[in-house]
């Protein structure tokens, strides 16, 4: 019976702690990533400098709001177009000018994700949610006129050791995330294949099982750190044409981002259903009984 009030008690905290009233305008959500993460969709979105508080940000952001009685959380999107897992830790990558939340000649991602965390603080705001999306770019830095001439199994071989890399650095990613934020809910999101829209596309046959194995490589990690893993791959699958740019006149040729159908249906996969709320809310309860315990 103690354990069980223990139990009940630490949900009534994190019901208590999740009103309009506790959280009103004190919550911040941080969105970290790629293009995806930034919101990119067609080619003028490429260069177009923003704030980020678009794509699936956005639509994720207000249905925070709308269990805190319309308050919306702070949105600070980091995300940078080409980011890979290990660009994140430097500033090779260029890109970083097109995101307004980023000084001129801004630093790497991670570093201003370190800056992010203090300025929030310093404002009296909690980081509550993290969403990380990164790690396609690291696959598409393989493709060259070259590795589309190599045999299947030597694709493979490169594939293979690229995502040997990229988890090592997506271990960094979230362990940065992780231990600058123990409290906060890490939201980690998968990929899909947008050359399936395209049959006979020269990677369509090695973006299947590369795709999977980055996805497996994110949910893995996570599952480590204690992130909550979306798959947005099933819910692409057979889609490809409809989700996406890929059919599209481009002039940078074949755009494999999300149309604003994609990025709906992803945020639809990012917001988590209502028994996993149930779910989520009941293990805060049990970490809360878990403390109070220790603490006797």
């Amino acid at each position: 019976m103690q354990a069980i009030r223990l139990l009940r008690s630490g949900v009534l905290a994190v019901i208590v702690a999740l009103s309009p009233a506790a959280r009103a305008q004190d919550e911040t959500y941080i969105a970290l990533g790629d293009s995806l993460a930034f919101g990119i969709t067609d080619t003028p979105s490429y260069i177009a400098p923003s704030n980020g508080d678009r794509g699936y940000v956005a639509p994720y952001a207000d249905w925070l709001a709308s269990g805190s009685g319309g308050i919306r959380p702070h949105v600070v999107n980091l995300a940078i177009f080409g980011e890979t897992t290990g660009s994140f830790f430097d500033t090779t990558n260029s890109f970083r000018q097109y995101n307004t939340n980023y000084p001129a000649g801004g630093p790497s991602q991670s570093v201003r994700f370190a800056q992010a965390v203090a300025d929030e603080a310093a404002a009296g705001r909690t980081i509550s949610r993290v969403t990380i999306h990164v790690g396609a770019n690291d696959l598409i830095q393989l493709v060259t006129p070259e590795f589309l001439l190599l045999p299947p199994s030597q694709q493979i071989a490169q594939v293979v050791g690229i995502l040997s890399q990229a988890e090592s650095n997506f271990v960094n990613v979230l362990g940065q995330v992780r231990t600058a934020l123990p409290s906060a809910e890490l939201v980690t999101v998968g990929f899909f294949n947008p050359f399936a829209a395209v049959p006979g596309h020269p990677l369509e046959m090695i973006a299947t099982p590369a795709i999977l194995g980055l996805n497996d490589v994110v949910a893995g990690v996570s599952a480590v750190y204690g992130a909550r893993y979306v798959d947005v791959y099933g819910a692409f699958l057979g889609r490809e044409a409809e989700l996406t740019y890929m059919l599209s006149e481009d002039p940078i040729g074949m755009n494999a981002h999300a149309n604003a159908a994609g990025y709906a249906v992803m945020a639809a996969q990012i917001i988590p259903a209502p028994g996993v709320i149930v779910l989520l809310l009941g293990a805060a309860g049990l970490s809360a009984a878990k403390r109070r315990r220790s603490a006797a």
